[in-house]
């Protein structure tokens, strides 16, 4: 390998150019990822290059986590991972989404946001940060805001892989959050403990998170041992948190399990079933209590593998029926960053006379023949304004039947997405680049079967909006939720 270059830290030229001019130039130009196509097959193999340059990709990307990780395999000890993104002051002038110049854009960035999804996705003291810095050559300070940019507009981040000390970081004792003020202190006849269920002696948590993830969860885990002191906790976590896990002394046993090998970004989901099977024959006991700690909805079908009296977790049980406690908050939407603007119900939409209406939404019936294409669902003719939206469609589809069932979202009658569902109904995005009537529409595929289905109306998301519940308060509120439905006998119920 060559010698590595110093790396300037003045002038206008950036990490970029430092290692352009010295000798590692021809490992950085030929190792240039040039698209978002990062699946394991279409990288480098681990541990391979000296350095890999990815410019101006991870903005684009959803799993910012795992393609960070990803590239960063690739590199090996010594090597360099060096990363462009856009700079929010500079490129896009804007404090939030959605970009002027890039409207698909999934994230703004600041040097303190990138180096913060660095931390967050990789595992620590296997890199140093070697340089981070604002790239502006030739920035034109002197356009007016509407104007696009002239000149450098970039964030550089050089990142170099270390060989790993034997050590890991330590968790001290996190302290009890104090009690609310006398203000807004409740009366109290008498002091309360922690409840517990005698019944409960076995208990399967999941996090299958990445590390930053895994942290805030702390609060939620040592809640589920408060209330539960003398059950058997049984931990699941990816292999990447197993040494942190262990050393928090929180469960009896930790299982390690990786639920994101598979890069999730080049079909939109995550291919949980492709690993129920795995994880039902790890997880092959039984258990009193099962809860899924994950906010994100990608691993709660895993629980349906698991054999738990009662399993728990953020969601609907309309979306997922197996579950016996469910929170019903919508954590994908507070942390992709889209607030709920409408909640269209069935009755809003119109309907094919082949189609009826029964238990508060449309159904569709059929023998699975071949159709030709006409309309089932249309609506609900809801005005929106300029911007991104999120639609999620609440669609139950007999995916054992086979067949597709076609989508198209419109306004003012110009399609703005289109597409089909067979196994499930997938999120549908799309821009708005004109106020106007909002209209859903769900077609039969001319000449193909069209599945039974049951359309129970959908939401609208508009993107660019800020969180309102933490994740670690989403936890901390699912466990309360256990909890009191144990005590009162209620779990049956959401």
């Amino acid at each position: 390998m060559p010698e590595k270059v110093p790396l300037r830290t003045e002038g206008p030229g950036t990490a970029v150019a430092a290692y352009r001019d010295g000798p590692l130039g021809p490992y950085l130009t030929a190792k240039r990822l040039r698209d978002l196509n990062h699946a394991p097959d279409a990288l480098p193999a681990e541990g391979s290059q000296s350095v890999l340059f990815a410019p101006w990709l991870l903005q684009d990307i959803a799993d910012y986590r795992y393609a960070l990780q990803r590239w960063f395999a690739c590199v090996e000890i010594g090597g360099f991972l060096i990363v462009i993104v856009p700079h929010a002051f500079l490129h896009d002038r804007r404090a939030q989404l959605p970009s002027p110049w890039r409207p698909g854009q999934k994230r703004l960035y600041t040097p303190a946001s990138l180096l913060a999804e660095v931390e967050e996705a990789l595992t620590p003291n296997s890199y140093r940060i070697r340089w981070l810095g604002d790239d502006d050559a030739g920035y034109d300070y002197a356009l007016d805001r509407a104007s696009p940019p002239v000149g450098q507009q970039d964030i550089a981040l050089v990142i170099e892989r270390i060989h790993q000390p034997a050590w890991t970081l330590g968790i001290d004792h996190i302290p009890a959050e104090p009690a609310p003020g006398p203000m807004f202190e409740p009366v109290r006849t008498r002091i309360e403990g922690p409840s517990s269920d005698a019944s409960v002696q076995t208990i399967l948590l999941l996090k299958l998170d990445h590390l930053g993830d895994f942290i805030l969860s702390l609060p939620a885990i040592r809640m589920v041992r408060a209330h539960f002191p003398s059950a058997h906790i049984t931990l699941a976590v990816g292999t990447w948190n197993e040494a942190l896990a262990t050393e928090t002394g929180l469960a009896d046993k930790v299982v390690p399990f990786d639920a994101f090998s598979r890069n999730p970004v080049e079909d939109g989901y995550l291919d949980m079933a492709a690993r129920a099977e795995a994880f039902a024959a790890l997880m092959n006991g039984s258990y009193d209590l099962a809860i899924d700690l994950r906010t994100f909805a990608d691993t709660r079908f895993l629980l349906a593998q698991v054999d738990a009296r009662h399993r728990a977790g953020i969601g609907s049980r309309a979306i997922f029926p197996f579950l016996d406690i469910a929170l019903p908050l919508d954590t994908d939407a507070e942390q992709l960053g889209y607030a709920e603007i409408a909640n269209f119900s069935p009755v809003q939409f119109k309907h094919d006379e082949r189609t009826r209406r029964e238990d508060g939404g449309i159904r569709y019936r059929t023998d699975g023949a071949p159709q030709p294409r006409f309309a089932l669902v249309w609506g609900p003719y809801g005005r929106v304004e300029i911007g991104d939206y999120v639609l999620r469609p609440s669609i139950q589809i007999n995916s054992a039947q086979g067949g597709m069932l076609a989508f198209d979202a419109a306004v003012d009658e110009r399609i703005c997405a289109s597409g089909s569902f067979d196994v499930w109904a997938a999120d549908v995005e799309f821009r708005v680049e004109q106020p106007g009537a909002f209209e859903f529409r769900l077609w039969a595929v001319d000449g193909q079967p069209l599945p039974n289905f049951d359309f129970k109306g959908c939401r609208l998301f508009r993107r660019g909006v800020p969180s309102d519940l933490h994740q670690s308060e989403s936890q901390r509120l699912l466990v309360e939720l256990v909890v009191m439905r144990l005590a009162a006998g209620e779990d049956q119920h959401v």
